[in-house]
């Protein structure tokens, strides 16, 4: 659903870059028609990102969050890039690309990967191909959908997900890998089916406490993820039932304020100049995933009385 979404959006950006072009026509040389066209469908992703990191900068007066001109341009024009990447080229084109091969070994890590708002498993193509990931570890992934429905929608799509899983690895448990939105809808599923097919989660970039942003999206699930809301204020009246593990950057442009991203009672691991899409497509962040994951799990919890089977 989603990618078919993204490809009419990819079409129409096309579109109004050529009806620029034309209506303009009289006034510019070829070269330059030609670089509107192109450059059109990344400036539609640049112009948001910079209102974000503006707003990020004026809302977190930390002194670890300012950056200088030039290093807060790089940000931006790295999460540009990676923007444009996931919503024009990986999520509308390449979203159906194989599920990793499972091994059939219960010590190897079982991961699966739950994307975040507006997105599909073509967030995650990066890391479980050229990224290597899936040769480490047995990893599957899940589509979120329907894209815009409450958040308590998606735990039935994540238990499935999990057994499959499970069931084709051998593996007792699995770790849990989820960014922005996945992360609150990774902690619903705990609430609705219990903890004891889980032994970790690692969230990046989630808005455990919400985010001035979302007052700006579509959906009932943006409604679950504004500050102070209903939804994550029930989230935070219980303990998480396994380890969490929050990965959060001090330049998040999504995630406003920014320790929005970080549980009281979870490790937080910050990085530094890295925007919100582009914590799913970095180095720094893919190395620190791999020491987390690769760690020895916790003990197992029992399950718990009347969770869901």
């Amino acid at each position: 659903m989603l990618a078919r979404m993204l490809r009419i959006g990819v079409g129409l950006e096309a579109l109004a870059a050529i009806t620029l072009v034309t209506v303009l026509g009289a006034w510019m040389v070829p070269p330059l028609a030609v670089a509107i066209i192109l450059m059109f469908p990344i400036a539609v992703h640049g112009i948001p990102l910079a209102i974000e990191f503006i707003t990020g900068a004026i809302v977190d007066r930390r002194p670890v969050a300012r950056l200088g001109p030039l290093a807060l341009l790089k940000v931006w024009l790295a999460e540009t890039w990676r923007s444009f990447k996931v919503f024009n080229i990986d999520q509308p084109w390449r979203a159906d690309y194989p599920e990793p091969d499972i091994v059939p070994q219960p010590g190897r890590p079982a991961v699966l990967f739950i994307h975040g708002y507006m997105c599909n498993r073509g967030t995650w193509r990066p890391w479980l191909t050229s990224g290597g990931l899936a040769v480490r570890w047995n990893c599957a992934t899940v589509n979120l959908e329907p894209v815009f429905a409450a958040l308590d929608r998606y735990p039935e799509l994540i238990h499935a997900a999990i057994e499959r899983l499970r069931a084709a690895s051998g593996a007792e448990r699995v770790t849990l890998v989820c960014h922005s939105m996945g992360g609150l809808a990774a902690r619903a599923y705990l609430r609705a089916y219990g903890p004891h097919a889980v032994g970790r989660v690692v969230t990046i970039s989630t808005p455990h406490h919400g985010t001035l942003f979302a007052r700006l999206g579509h959906g009932e699930n943006t409604r679950q993820m504004r500050r102070a809301c209903e939804f994550v204020r029930q989230l935070a009246a219980s303990d998480e039932p396994v380890e969490f593990i929050c990965f959060a950057s001090h330049h998040d442009n999504m995630i406003v304020p920014r320790d929005g991203q970080v549980l009281d009672s979870a490790e937080a691991v910050w990085f530094e100049r890295i925007g919100h899409l582009a914590m799913t497509d970095n180095d720094e962040v893919r190395a620190k995933l791999i020491e987390v994951v690769e760690r020895p799990l916790p003990q197992a919890t029992a399950p718990r009385s009347g969770a869901a089977n």
